[in-house]
């Protein structure tokens, strides 16, 4: 396993990532969010280190991503966009990359808190490392597809 920034190079395999786990974990209207999201990683527009993207390959092949990005008071930061490739769900890759994440915002910025969204089918995976839900917002995503709101404080 290996986490490392995010290329340009790694954009189909991200898209196909984020693909399989429509519609499960993400609705198919946010496919279009996700690609946009990756222009802006691509031009530039990402800048560390507020802002990280990284992906995690498995024998050589990219396999999810993930990032953060930190508001610039300095006292929030937000995951974002973080997936790993369905049949890769369970083999504690997608640990891996959260805490991966993690640790990178407290190098830099160890006061900060961190949030992050997610669904009804993810939110217990993210209680475990620690985050707490802070709101559940009902068919948020699209039908059927809830949002909870979640942190995790500062050490």
């Amino acid at each position: 396993m290996l986490i490392r920034p995010y290329t340009a190079a790694d954009r189909q395999a991200c898209i196909t990532a984020f693909k399989s786990n429509m519609p499960k974990f993400f609705m198919p209207h946010e496919l279009t969010d996700f690609e946009e999201w990756l222009n802006d990683v691509e031009e530039g527009k990402i800048q560390a280190p507020d802002e990280q993207y990284y992906v995690i390959e498995q024998d050589h092949e990219v396999i999810g991503c993930g990032g953060f990005s930190v508001y610039p008071d300095k006292q929030r930061a937000t995951m974002t966009w973080g997936l790993v490739h369905n049949s890769m769900h369970k083999k504690g890759l997608g640990k891996a990359l959260i805490l991966h994440r993690i640790a990178a915002i407290r190098k830099a910025f160890p006061a900060v808190t961190i949030g992050l969204d997610t669904t009804q089918h993810s939110f217990s995976f993210f209680e475990k490392l620690g985050f707490v839900t802070t709101k559940i917002t009902n068919d948020s995503y699209g039908e059927g597809m809830h949002r909870y709101d979640m942190e995790l404080s500062p050490a």
